[in-house]
């Protein structure tokens, strides 16, 4: 059993598996194949916003100005990357 962010995932490991099981696993790689689409766009989506928040706060008189919704942007785009990841690699398990 796996624990994510209150979402419990029973992850079979069994090599000969029963009909049902090959279905449901099938079932689950495909569900697991839309959340890592979803999670792509939104990945492209915050690295967008990132690039156009970027643009707008640039000021060439102080560079090294930092911007705190723009370092939060970034931040949130990482976890999405993570996340991204880690259902890809979900999908690809036996």
């Amino acid at each position: 059993m796996f624990v994510s962010q209150g979402i419990v995932l029973h992850v079979a490991y069994s090599r000969a598996m029963p009909r049902d099981e090959f279905a449901n696993a099938e079932s689950t790689r495909a569900e697991l194949a839309a959340l890592a689409n979803t999670l792509d766009q939104c990945r492209q989506r915050l690295g967008d916003l990132a690039v156009t928040r970027a643009m707008a706060v640039h000021n060439p008189d102080e560079p090294h100005a930092g911007d705190n919704l723009l370092t939060t942007i970034y931040e949130a785009e990482r976890g999405v990357n993570t996340a991204l990841r880690l259902v890809q690699r979900a999908a690809r398990s036996r």
